[in-house]
C-alpha cells in the first residue's frame, strides 16, 4: 500500500510535514486520511491534528471547528480538555480591543468556562481560570466604554442601564468603584439625588481606597447639603 491508501502512513506523513512546518502538506495528508479512512484508529488523532495545523496556520475559525467537533463527538476522550482549551485559544487569538465587537471574546470565554466546569482536573484548568478573568474584564470594559459614551452624549437613561449591567454581570471585573461613581453621576444628572447619594455612599463604604472615593465623598456631601437646605 502507498501513503494514499494506508492510514498509518498517511498519519505519519502528516506528522512529518507538520513537525517540519509544512502545514499545507500536513493539512492535505490529514484531510485525506479522514476522507479515505474515517473509521481508522488514526482518524481521531488526525481530526485533532487538523485543528492544530489550522491553529498554527492562523486559520482560527477552521481550527475552532475541528476542536468543537472533536469535543462534541468525544467528550470523554483523554485529549478532549486539550481540544476545548485550544478551541478557546482559537477565539482568544482573535480578541480585539475593547472598543470593537466582542464576539470572539464571548466565544473564548464560553469555551474556557466549559472547560473549568466539565474538566476541573484538567492541566488546562488554572490557565483557563486566568483567561476567564481577563476576558470577563475585557467584556466589562466594553460595556463601560459604551456606557460612558452614552453618558457623555447625555443619554443618561441608556448609560444607567449599561452601568447597572456591569455591576450585575461583572462584579469581579475590577470596575466596581469606577462604575458606581458614574452611576452616582448619572443619577445626579437624572435628578435622582437620593439615589445618587446612596450610590456614592456605597462606593465610599465598599471601596474606601478607591481613587474615586474622594470625589464621591464631595458629591455626596454636596447633595446632602442641598437636600438639607431644600435647594
Amino acid at each position: 500500500m502507498d501513503a494514499r491508501t494506508n492510514p498509518a502512513e498517511q498519519y505519519e506523513a502528516g506528522m512529518e510535514s507538520y513537525l517540519d512546518g509544512r502545514y499545507e502538506e500536513a493539512e492535505s495528508a490529514f484531510r485525506a486520511l479522514l476522507d479515505e479512512h474515517p473509521l481508522s484508529r488514526y482518524s481521531l488523532d488526525a481530526q485533532l491534528m487538523l485543528g492544530d495545523v489550522c491553529y498554527d496556520m492562523e486559520k482560527f475559525d477552521d481550527a475552532s471547528a475541528y476542536y468543537t467537533s472533536f469535543v462534541a463527538l468525544h467528550p470523554v476522550h483523554p485529549r478532549a480538555a486539550y481540544a476545548l482549551f485550544k478551541k478557546g485559544m482559537s477565539h482568544f487569538k482573535e480578541v480585539l480591543t475593547f472598543d470593537r465587537d466582542q464576539t470572539s471574546t464571548r466565544k473564548a470565554l464560553y469555551a474556557f468556562e466549559d472547560l473549568v466546569s466539565v474538566y476541573p482536573d484538567s492541566p488546562y484548568y488554572s490557565k483557563s481560570k486566568e483567561l476567564i478573568t481577563f476576558l470577563r474584564r475585557r467584556l466589562a470594559e466594553r460595556e463601560f466604554y459604551v456606557a460612558h459614551f452614552y453618558y457623555k452624549s447625555k443619554n443618561y437613561k441608556g448609560a444607567l442601564g449599561r452601568f447597572r449591567e456591569i455591576l450585575e454581570n461583572y462584579p469581579d471585573a475590577g470596575l466596581g468603584d469606577k462604575t458606581l461613581y458614574y452611576v452616582g453621576l448619572t443619577y445626579t444628572n437624572l435628578g435622582e439625588t437620593k439615589l445618587a447619594a446612596d450610590t456614592f455612599f456605597t462606593l465610599i463604604s465598599e471601596y474606601p481606597e478607591s481613587p474615586f472615593a474622594n470625589d464621591a465623598t464631595k458629591a455626596k456631601e454636596k447633595i446632602e447639603g442641598e437636600l438639607s437646605t431644600g435647594t
